[in-house]
Order: structure tokens, then sequence, then C-alpha cells
């Protein structure tokens, strides 16, 4: 490789890329845009040369020449939590992937709609993507509108028809844990739902209601007790719960952030999980791992989440014409040793 007058290495180029595997600069173009028109072996030999030279591909100049940034912007409004980490971490997974560069703003303007447009001006992204509650904001919708951006939405309180967004069942995934528990004894079941601006706690809420309405259970309100989607909001939401004369035996929280806080107030109260109190979450993120004892919980691939509004961005973008459609991934039942059936006497 030439060297820098410093005596240090250039940066390889794609012109040293060439050369190393002989072959044209428009072969090795070819092969880091991934087309199908170059033979296995070419491909191999360009892919060995990438790899002894530490090639990075120039995505300014990239940029340029295809009128793109190659970067995707994420928009959302509370980073905490390993919900909105976990999405990150996918998004940045599929961005590296594919050579896109991802784009973070946190939204904490007055006005939001000024923030977003400023952002869009100052970064040129090719889409954003928006997690809840911020993707069911109307002056943020409005905002992108204006400025014709692609965007994808993860679980939206009110998807258009023809949308582009990433979700699971969250109602049916509800049902399921909450049929579980009845399932092996309990009729007392308490839920602590998310926060009233999210899908996902709606759905949530209705299929505990479903299930326990197909298994004949009638519905009690003081049974049900309103979280955040935080810790602080399940140990709260626990002290009401114990606090009743007749406590729940069982208690869904609406995710495991919240199921850690119940956790948490059992143990102050020396209340048994699960002898006394079963428990049950939602997400199956680390929380669910590290507790003790572990979370019976409804698996989602969070990161998942962010990995298909990456792919769905990237669909857009490259066609904007293409029919939009959601994307729903798949979820499953994760049993630890957080439930067992009541207590009898």
């Amino acid at each position: 490789m030439p060297e820098l007058p410093n005596g240090k290495a250039a940066a390889a180029t794609i012109v040293d890329v060439a050369q190393l595997a002989g072959v044209s600069i428009k072969t090795v173009s070819r092969v880091i845009n991934n087309e199908v028109s170059v033979r296995q072996a070419t491909r191999a030999k360009v892919l060995e040369a990438i790899e002894r030279l530490g090639y990075k591909r120039n995505l300014f100049a990239r940029s340029l020449r295809a009128d793109k940034s190659f970067a995707f912007g994420l928009l959302y409004e509370n980073p905490q939590g390993d919900y909105s980490a976990d999405i990150l971490h996918g998004a940045l997974s599929a961005c590296q992937e594919a050579g896109y560069h991802l784009v973070v703003e946190i939204l904490s303007d007055d006005d939001i709609s000024k923030q977003v447009e400023r952002f869009l001006a100052t970064t040129k992204v090719d889409g954003v993507f928006l997690t809840p509650p911020v993707c069911d904001d109307e002056e943020i919708i409005n905002a992108l509108e204006r400025t014709a951006t692609p965007f994808v939405r993860i679980s939206p309180l009110n998807p258009a028809e023809q949308e582009a967004y990433v979700a699971i069942n969250e109602f049916e995934a509800a049902r399921e844990i909450t049929n579980y528990l009845v399932s092996i004894g309990h009729k007392r079941i308490g839920h602590i739902a998310g926060a009233e601006n999210h899908l996902s706690a709606m759905e949530r809420s209705r299929g505990y209601r479903k299930a326990l309405n197909d298994a004949g259970i009638i519905y009690d309100d003081s049974l049900v007790v309103s979280g955040n989607f935080d810790f602080d909001s399940g140990r709260l939401a626990a002290h009401d719960l114990f606090g009743l004369d007749s406590p729940p035996t069982a208690i869904f929280a609406a995710n495991d952030e919240m199921a850690a806080g119940v956790l948490a107030t059992a143990h102050e109260m020396g209340i048994q999980i699960p002898l006394e109190c079963s428990l049950v979450g939602f997400d199956g993120g680390t929380i669910s791992e590290v507790v003790w004892p572990k979370l019976t919980t409804i698996n989602q691939s969070v990161r998942g989440l962010g990995v298909g509004a990456i792919r769905l961005l990237m669909d857009i973008s490259e066609n904007p014409e293409i029919e939009r459609e959601p994307l729903f991934l798949p979820y499953a039942m994760k049993f630890g040793s957080s439930t067992s059936g009541p207590q009898v006497g």
C-alpha cells in the first residue's frame, strides 16, 4: 500500500483492491455492490483482497454518485431500557451489513416538528424509522410527509392501509401467556398495563381480557393497574396488587422491566415468587434472564424490530413505487421459573 508523508500506510483504495485481485476497478465495484453478474471465483478473489487490505468503502463518494446519503435516521423519545437499546442494536447491525450509517435523534424540543425538519435538513438521510410513542405523533408524521421522507413505524397505534410498519401480534401473544396462567390453575390474575399511548399496551391488555373471557373468568378492575413500561412503575403497581384484601395469585406484567419491578417489591414484602404469586412478563430480553427467578415471558425479537425496520426502509428507498405492507415478526413463549400453580388452602 502507498505511504503518507508521515510514513504511515494510506487507506486502501478500490484501485489497490483491483490490482491485488487482478481484476478491473469496475469488477471490484460490482462485487462491492453485490451485483449478481460476477463469477463466484472472481468474487472470492475480490473479497479476499478487500479482507487483506482492510478496504473500507468511501460512503461520501458513493453518496455523491448515487444522489443518496446511504444513511437512515432513528427518531425516538426515551432512549432508556432494554427495548430501545435492543431496537437500536438490531438497526445498527442491519445498517452495517448493508453499508449504511444510522443517525440517531432523541426528540426533546417543545416544537418537535421543527426539530424533525432541522434533523432532516442537516443529515439528508434516505429515510427514518420511529419507535413508540413518537411513531404516533401527528406533528412528526406531518413533518416527514411535508419533506417527502420515507419512513417506517414500529408498532404504530393506528396503521394505515398499505403502510410499511414492523410489529408482532401483541394481542395473540398476550392472550396466549394469560391463557397459560389459566391453564395451570390461576383464576385471580392481575395485570400491570403499559403506557396508555402505546399500541403494544392496548393490545396486550386486550389479549389479557380475551383470555379471561374465554376461560369464563369475570374481569375485575381492581386487579388491573396502570404502569409505564419501566421498573419503577412495576414496583408501584405491585404494591397496589399485593396490598389488596384478596391479592392475585398470578400477575401478567406488560413487559419484563415492570415484571422485574414486581420481583423487587415481592422481595421487600417477603412474598415468594412463584409459590405465593406467579409472574409473567413480555419481551424476552436480557432482563428476563438476569432476574431471579427467571421470568416466564413472551420472547419477541426486539432486535428483529430494528432489523426489519431497516430492511423495509432499504426496499422503499431503492424502489419508491414498491407496494408497501407490514412486516409481522414471530414470537414464542419462553418458560422460566417464575410460574407455578396456585397454592391450595
